[in-house]
């Protein structure tokens, strides 16, 4: 059994966990104070905290010795990661429906597998490949065949649009990742995810401060003591915990088979949708569960 692959896998499915947990607060705090000034203050408030966890697990604040190129790898890592993805998902969220979007979005992994293939050598074998297929149409089945009511923003033929931006959202995800892949031969997950970061809050400072200027009035949830108590713990589990685990994941496994366990993060909130909410789990979500359940097995017996 190779132990590394485990491990990598049982980080990505760590991942999985903190990005359910992240959907949860973000979907509550989205609604009351808009997704996009929740999506820029996580970066202030993960900053500090992915500085101390890099001090502490690599032994500096910051790398000096990076070639010029990884720097400008891991920025650009970041801009696409956790900007333009995040703009354009939750623009699709509003445009095709949170369910489709999240279906489309599934196209990530067998995108970054793919690539991974050309750029790293990554080859997977069947039981992998058969573990991935079986991941992503559990998931599929759970979000596609649960039935939702359909989105107002869709019967104004914004479909189109919105199916247009997932798609996008999916390859930039995959993308930002194997940029991330590359640039880890050099630095350690927690610094690599660090420089990250700071592409990321960069382009929101640039986007939201100096192009839309409305960066003041996403400040304003630092004054709501629960809203600011939830999106510390989501910045933690999401940008800080969950990414720094992903970035180690890479080193441990193919991206493409990482990339697979964190698209679980749907069938992982099933348990927070029956307790909690205390909503009905349907015979497909129940299936797709099943199977997305099946798919990880195989994943962590190909090991």
């Amino acid at each position: 059994m190779d132990q590394n692959l485990l491990l990598g896998q049982a980080l990505g499915l760590v991942t999985a966990i903190c990005f359910a947990q992240n959907s949860i607060i973000y979907r509550h705090l989205g609604q009351k104070v808009g997704s996009q000034g929740v999506a820029h203050i996580r970066m202030w408030l993960a900053l500090p905290f992915v500085l101390l966890l890099t001090r502490f697990i690599e032994g500096s604040w910051l790398p000096t010795d990076w070639a010029l190129s990884t720097y400008l790898i891991l920025l650009s890592s970041g801009v696409i990661g956790y900007f333009l993805t995040d703009l354009l998902m939750f623009r699709a969220y509003i445009l095709l429906g949170s369910r489709e979007s999240m279906v489309i979005m599934t196209l990530s992994p067998v995108v970054t597998a793919a690539l991974s293939l050309f750029l790293f050598d990554e080859y997977l074998n069947l039981t992998q490949l058969l573990g991935m297929v079986i991941t992503i149409g559990g998931v599929g089945m759970m979000i596609l065949l649960d039935k939702h009511p359909t989105p107002i923003a869709c019967e104004r033929k914004n479909r189109s649009t919105g199916v247009l931006f997932a798609v996008l959202g999916s390859i930039l995800q995959s993308i930002s990742f194997l940029l991330a892949k590359a640039a880890l031969s050099e630095g350690g997950p927690v610094s690599t995810n660090l420089i990250r970061n700071i592409g990321g809050l960069g382009a929101f400072i640039i986007f939201n401060g100096l192009i839309k200027r409305n960066a003041k009035a996403h400040f304003k949830i630092l004054g709501q003591p629960r809203a600011l108590f939830l999106l510390l713990l989501a910045s933690l589990a999401g940008p800080v915990l969950g990414m720094s685990s992903q970035m180690k994941a890479f080193t441990l496994a193919p991206v493409g088979v990482v990339t697979t366990i964190t698209q679980v993060s749907p069938v992982l909130l099933l348990p927070f949708d029956w307790f909690i909410l205390k909503r009905k789990i349907s015979a497909a979500s129940l299936a797709g569960t099943l199977l997305s359940i099946a798919g990880i097995a195989v994943l962590f017996l190909s090991a």
